[in-house]
């Protein structure tokens, strides 16, 4: 109950929407951390000697309203219509105006500012892009050039305009050392991102070989072989029927031995657009072989599967397709239809509907046998 209770204050923090919830993630590690520079700084001043007063509460109030600001425009989904929702360069640039600030007042203890700075600036290390990175590096050098010459002159005891001096140089090289560390992480991540999107495309381009016909861009015998399989787990497991039916062009070799391959090409293509057109949603076609498909009904009987093929084979018989040369080829089919038996294998119920596509065949072709 306890752990169930602690995951549910989890998700109501970081959202359960995965994107939204790494986003939040990351915000509520710079909230963290923000959380322990505010006694950080609180200690510096007390150490120092510096004023605790307005400033130094305005400095707390700002720094953690801010973060909590931009952690409910993250989880309100506002960030979402911006460019970065993650709003990564903001987060980062009000950090370092926290710390520019913060070392302003931190005195003698100034110097723990800057690896709170490193540690701000590679908090975008795996997020930001060059132009972003080379961006916030010299807007965190000015920023605190500009704390570092004030204070200098209006406190010399505590910043001694030659220790100044020397921060200033430091930062100099250590600012763009880390905006150029992340650069290079950003080139790393656009070309794995890219490799990532070809072998993507690749995938897909493997998926569709292995599993779609090339001539008719229907399913191939091996996918239909899945699906047909899926399908009879499905009636096993929910007890309803399914169909199947073997269609045969009549006359196929007769159209390639008049007209050529080509032709042939272009009414098995004519067939597999008609065929899809005549049928369901939920049905599928696929090529079986040759000039042989199969078409596989689910949660179908027999009655509005006959009524399925019907108008399947009336479709094909309407068609007047372009073989070349200015001529028109006309095309039926001949099916078998049958219904899988709860007894038998999917290979009986093939073979069933094999024997019945040959009883149509040899009945004188263009009609439908059923069992």
């Amino acid at each position: 109950m306890a752990a169930s209770r602690i995951r549910g204050l989890i998700d109501l923090w970081l959202s359960t929407e995965p994107a939204r919830r790494l986003r939040l993630r990351q915000t509520s590690l710079a909230m963290a951390l923000m959380g322990l520079c505010v006694p950080m700084l609180h200690y510096a001043v007390a150490i120092g000697g510096g004023e605790r007063g307005l400033l130094l509460w305005g400095w707390t109030a700002v720094s953690l309203g801010g973060m909590a600001l931009i952690y409910a425009a993250i989880r309100a989904g506002w960030s979402l219509r911006l460019a970065d929702p993650s709003l990564t360069s903001l987060q980062i640039a009000f950090a370092v105006t926290a710390a520019a600030v913060g070392y302003a007042q931190a005195g003698a203890l100034r110097g723990a500012v800057f690896p709170v700075l490193t540690l701000i600036l590679m908090f975008g290390m795996f997020q930001l892009r060059a132009r972003s990175a080379y961006g916030l590096s010299l807007f965190a050098l000015i920023l605190f050039a500009m704390a570092m010459a004030a204070m200098a002159q209006l406190r010399p005891a505590t910043y001694p305009p030659e220790v100044e001096i020397g921060h200033f140089l430091m930062l100099a090289i250590m600012l763009p050392a880390v905006a150029m560390l992340t650069a290079r992480l950003s080139r790393i991540r656009r070309r794995l991102a890219e490799q990532r999107e070809e072998l993507a495309r690749a995938l897909a381009q493997l998926q569709a070989i292995a599993t779609r016909d090339e001539l008719t861009g229907l399913p191939n015998r091996r996918q239909m072989q899945a699906l047909m399989d899926q399908e009879l787990l499905r009636s096993l497991r929910h007890f309803h029927d399914f169909c199947i039916a073997l269609v045969d062009l009549d006359h196929f070799k007769r159209i390639n031995d008049e007209h050529g391959h080509a032709a042939g090409d272009a009414v098995l293509r004519a067939f597999a657009q008609a065929g899809q057109a005549a049928m369901r949603a939920t049905d599928v076609l696929a090529r079986w072989g040759g000039e042989e498909f199969v078409v596989l009904l689910p949660d179908t009987a027999m009655p509005p599967a006959l009524g399925g093929m019907e108008r399947l084979r009336q479709q094909i018989a309407a068609l007047s397709i372009d073989v070349g040369h200015g001529q028109k080829q006309s095309l039926t089919v001949s099916i078998g239809l049958t219904g899988h038996q709860r007894s038998e294998t999917l290979a009986q119920t093939l073979e069933r509907a094999d024997r019945l596509l040959y009883q149509a065949k040899a009945s004188g072709r263009n009609r439908i046998c059923v069992d």
